[in-house]
């Protein structure tokens, strides 16, 4: 086995909406790597009250995992709320959280924890979105309204492959229950003057499901929330 950097503590969340055949593979995926990197580690299933079966399999998991528990929701609540969910349910001293439809190899977790002697937020950007014109295109609108707005620019601001310190989570609290979670926490992170390591890491295209991310309403709450934020956030 290669060696690897390890870590005190580690839990590990994704949010889980539609992603009934995806959840089991990722799911083994992540306890795997996890136990390449820690002794100490939880696996939490942040089910976002699925119309399919996403929610029995995770209960299966659990019932299967001891390491593996999962919350789910009365009724859906988007993916930014999904997501602060997970990060102030995780327990562990590093938090890291990917997605539910598995576009990245989980186990490239390792290259960023590799950093965690130097850094409390470590970040992954994808080496080559693995989606078509729109979803780039959309992004690169997306980046470019973030720096205009708040200054930041980073390589992939909404990649959802992220590990953070408990420190730097314990100092922020998320503003915004879109899907704005993701550049908000590097914003935070320069507000706080905390340095941030990015990581290229791959992604591939999805096996199951199709992607949310295009939808009108989605995109429309996201830009809303940046001119909110851009007011509470006044540099």
């Amino acid at each position: 086995m290669i060696s690897r950097k390890r870590l005190p503590s580690l839990s590990i969340f994704f949010p889980a909406y539609k992603d009934e055949q995806s959840i089991r593979p990722l799911t083994l995926a992540c306890i795997q790597i996890a136990k390449e990197l820690t002794d100490d580690y939880e696996i939490i299933i942040v089910e976002d009250c699925s119309p399919d079966k996403t929610g029995e399999v995770a209960d299966e998991l659990a019932k299967e995992f001891k390491e593996v528990r999962v919350i789910h929701h009365e009724k859906n609540r988007g993916v930014g709320q999904t997501m602060i969910d997970g990060f102030t349910q995780a327990k562990k001293e590093y938090v890291f959280y990917t997605d539910g439809d598995a576009q990245y190899d989980v186990r490239e977790l390792a290259l960023l924890a590799e950093q965690t002697p130097q850094y409390e937020v470590i970040v992954g950007y994808r080496l080559h979105r693995a989606e078509g014109f729109k979803r780039v295109f959309t992004s690169r609108c997306f980046h470019l309204l973030s720096f205009m707005l708040f200054g930041i620019h980073f390589k992939d601001i909404d990649c959802s492959f992220k590990l953070l310190h408990r420190r730097f989570l314990e100092k922020i609290k998320f503003r915004t229950k879109s899907a704005l979670v993701d550049p908000e926490i590097l914003i935070n992170a320069k507000r706080l003057n905390v340095p941030i390591k990015e990581i290229g890491v791959h992604h591939y295209l999805r096996k199951y499901g199709q992607s949310q991310c295009l939808r009108v309403k989605l995109i429309v709450s996201m830009i809303l929330d940046m001119i909110r934020l851009r007011f509470i956030y006044w540099f």
